[in-house]
């Protein structure tokens, strides 16, 4: 159990830190593409002004966003509750452990609310001038802002269950 545990967790702080990668990465992409777009996109793009081409790509990259979040939420649900049941199954049972990991699947379920809440709000966020003031947006960061905080500390619980249970696992742990 503890060596599916310590996969599970390992998986699943690799699978945060590509998401946040990828997720940043698709907005930066957008704008590499027009400071210096290939002859055959150029054509393509020309029938559009510059800030309709950027707001249609970012449009684009929004929707890939939308969906990767959404299959991660997800996927980050069965992992929490594969954590949680890999934790109750250790022997000796490690109260803290068990808490953690429930800690963890808590956050993942207020994450995923929250990112159906966030993804729903981008939408109706996409083709409306973004003005700081926009009370739309102001909601959008803020929930954004709350969201990857929650994220953080998933991701700090994750790294300190994964040290706390392979540190059990490693032969010096055992001759104690």
């Amino acid at each position: 159990m503890r060596a599916l545990l310590i996969m599970l967790l390992g998986g699943w702080i690799v699978g945060t830190l590509l998401i946040a990668f990828v997720a940043t990465q698709n907005f930066r992409m957008v704008d590499r593409l027009l400071s210096a777009p290939t002859p055959e996109f150029s054509r393509a793009i020309a029938p559009l002004a510059h800030d309709e081409t950027r707001d249609v790509l970012r449009y684009l990259v929004s929707e890939l966003n939308r969906l990767y979040f959404s299959v991660w939420g997800f996927t980050q649900l069965a992992l929490g509750a594969a954590v949680v049941a890999a934790a109750l199954g250790l022997r000796p049972l490690d109260r803290t452990v068990v808490t953690v990991a429930a800690t963890i699947l808590v956050i993942v379920i207020v994450s995923l609310l929250l990112s159906q809440l966030l993804l729903s709000l981008g939408r109706s966020l996409d083709f409306v001038p973004h003005t700081p003031a926009l009370p739309a947006l102001v909601r959008f960061r803020r929930l954004h802002l709350v969201y990857t905080a929650l994220d953080l500390l998933k991701l700090a619980l994750c790294v300190w269950l994964l040290i706390r249970v392979t540190r059990q696992a490693s032969p010096v742990a055992m001759k104690r």
